[in-house]
């Protein structure tokens, strides 16, 4: 792996950490906005290059990921934005940790959607658990569980809706580069995972609700 502040991926990975760290403070909202031109200008830089110079300019690894807690809609959120970033996730059910492999900016960028995501989500669920005490434990965890799946079905929309909006025009959001080989890596880097897990739940329209008012164009622009 590269040190030093002269390699863009690295430079990008430092940023979007500090953003993550400083959320909501002006320094968070800058050093984001810097991490993401910087992100975009080292996609174009490595556009045409063949598959041996990609892999030295932006190497595919794995990077750690603390989900916050064991919850598995966290899982199922690490897998919405991992995919958005070009990324594949993997994750032990009631670890509370998980794992992005992809390449070094694009695990970058997924790492920091779902700081943002997550902690927002973590917030309207605490909310919705607040208002509905009266359901008892287990109607409580039905209804939190019909929430927060609801409100992940409506961010999944979201990203896809934004994958075409971006595939229509050069992109100023979420420049990736193509997983190529992605799975290959994986397989001699002994990285094997399972299948993902399904979801059961039964739609909530207020979770769906809830999924509409994430930040996900803020964290995604930076603002």
């Amino acid at each position: 792996m590269t040190q030093g502040s002269a390699n863009p991926s690295e430079r990008v990975r430092k940023l979007f950490a500090l953003a993550r760290d400083q959320e909501g403070t002006p320094e968070g909202h800058a050093a984001a906005r810097v991490a993401r031109n910087l992100l975009r200008e080292h996609s174009i830089e490595v556009a045409g290059l063949d598959a041996t110079a990609l892999n030295a300019a932006d190497p595919f690894e794995r990077g750690e990921v603390l989900l916050g807690g064991p919850r598995m809609w966290r899982c199922k959120l690490l897998t919405l934005v991992s995919r958005h970033c070009e990324c594949v996730a993997g994750y032990r059910a009631g670890s509370g940790k998980g794992a992005l492999y992809g390449r070094r900016s694009n695990v970058s960028v997924a790492e920091h959607l779902y700081g943002v995501l997550s902690r927002t989500m973590t917030l309207e669920r605490a909310l919705l658990l607040g208002q509905h005490q009266h359901l008892g434990e287990s109607g409580l965890a039905r209804k939190a569980n019909d929430f927060t799946m609801s409100a992940l079905l409506a961010l999944e929309i979201r990203l896809k809706e934004m994958v075409q909006e971006e595939e229509s025009k050069v992109s100023t959001a979420l420049v990736r580069h193509s997983r190529a080989g992605l799975r290959e890596w994986m397989a001699l880097s002994g990285h094997a995972l399972s299948q993902e897990v399904p979801f059961g739940y039964s739609w909530d329209a207020g979770g769906y609700q809830a999924g509409y008012r994430l930040p996900l164009q803020k964290a995604v622009d930076g603002r």
